[in-house]
């Protein structure tokens, strides 16, 4: 089965072919790499496999013995090639939650206050680029139906290795945790001051040799950027063919123009080829820890255990909660992937509320009994559902079929 894709957070801790992935991109390509979006969700009712495998479309028919023996033989023979070959597929399972509000958020400069109850993040393990898994073991994780199954090209790129995906993994992190403090700060009523810098360069992009890590851009062909999306946006309109003029300033604080030619992705749209990350002033100094994980989607719990931690009213109250979704500096939720197997973590470690990004509706099926989703659009929403669940007879918000 063919599955779109969105951007998901990868926990690091893997099994032994299964290791610390981040290819995963925001929906709206603010870094400017390819869009990866995973959506889907674990199938529970598959047919039996064994019966499946063996339920041949053909007879083999033989006029002696013989011949029947050499055709089972070489049947036999190919399957065992096939089970044993390396399969282009990944196997994408669930990770464990891991509560920011106990190491993850730390904050100075302001006044902090205490919290109860755990408010984490969810993950998901993807298997390693470097490792083409044999098709026995795709096959006996699909027959499982506790992970899903995805064609390799769809979360790889060509060539693409383990140093690649995690470095873009973690820079998207980055920008992932600098969207939260943005939001949470704003939310809060906190004023700071916002740069776009360079995070990571595709080895194939023009922009190698011209930009470097941690420069910033204050310009696209003459026109002023301040936020990744607004330079999405400039970006989508143009052709492979067609080169942008970057206005920036280097570590050495020199102002330099340059041109640069765009490259393709493999849905054949244009990119300049480099990751971007949100870098914001405030008097509040936050920082974000967490080991492991790459990936934009933790951003809506990092603003949530942010605004936990900077008042007095206790939104969490006790309770075992997650969620998942990324989130834009004016605290907007957006999509994420691997919806479902996240839930399903979440389910494993108690959880009892798990918030997700409405737009992620149509991938929710089949919630196991004892955890309730809250599907939420803003920052604002999700507060607000943590602010009155904790009001006998709330009715959660659900997601309208």
């Amino acid at each position: 089965m063919r599955m779109r894709l969105r951007a998901r957070s990868i926990n690091f801790k893997g099994f032994k072919n299964l290791w610390p992935l981040s290819k995963i991109r925001s929906s709206t390509y603010p870094s400017g790499l390819s869009d990866t979006q995973f959506s889907g969700r674990i199938q529970t009712n598959r047919p039996k496999f064994w019966s499946t495998l063996f339920s041949y479309p053909f007879e083999l028919t033989a006029t002696n013995s013989n011949s029947g023996r050499f055709g089972r033989r070489v049947f036999l023979g190919l399957l065992t090639i096939a089970l044993l070959a390396p399969a282009p597929f990944v196997i994408i399972t669930p990770g464990e939650p891991e509560n920011v509000l106990e190491k993850t958020i730390k904050i100075s400069g302001a006044t902090t206050y205490p919290t109860t109850g755990k408010l984490s993040l969810t993950s998901v393990l993807v298997s390693n680029p470097d490792v083409y898994l044999p098709g026995a073991a795709i096959l006996w994780v699909w027959a499982r139906g506790n992970e899903a199954v995805l064609p390799r090209i769809d979360i790889y790129g060509d060539g693409e290795t383990s140093a690649d995906a995690i470095a873009a993994g973690q820079s998207q992190m980055r920008d992932s945790q600098a969207n939260a403090t943005q939001a949470a700060l704003n939310y809060l009523g906190y004023k700071g001051e916002s740069k776009i810098l360079v995070g990571t360069i595709n080895p194939l992009s023009n922009a190698k040799g011209i930009l470097q890590t941690g420069d910033q851009l204050i310009a696209i062909d003459n026109q002023a950027v301040s936020s990744a999306d607004q330079i999405a946006k400039l970006i989508s309109s143009k052709k492979v063919t067609d080169s942008v003029q970057i206005k920036f300033i280097n570590k050495s604080g020199e102002t330099i123009e340059k041109s640069i030619k765009l490259i393709s992705r493999p849905d054949k749209s244009a990119f300049i080829g480099i990751t971007l990350e949100n870098n914001v002033t405030y008097p509040v100094k936050v920082s974000v820890d967490i080991e492991n994980t790459g990936g934009p989607s933790g951003g809506l719990i990092f603003a949530l255990g942010i605004i936990e931690k900077l008042t007095p009213e206790n939104f969490v109250n006790g309770r075992n909660i997650a969620g998942t979704g990324t989130i834009g500096p004016t605290g907007e939720v957006g999509p994420i992937g691997g919806i479902m197997e996240k839930i399903a973590g979440a389910k494993s470690a108690g959880v009892k509320i798990f918030l997700a990004p409405a737009e992620n509706c149509a991938d929710i099926y089949d919630v196991p009994a004892g955890i309730t989703v809250a599907p939420v659009n803003t920052l604002k929403e999700a507060l607000d559902v943590l602010r009155q669940s904790q009001n006998s007879g709330y009715k959660f918000p659900t997601c309208d079929r």
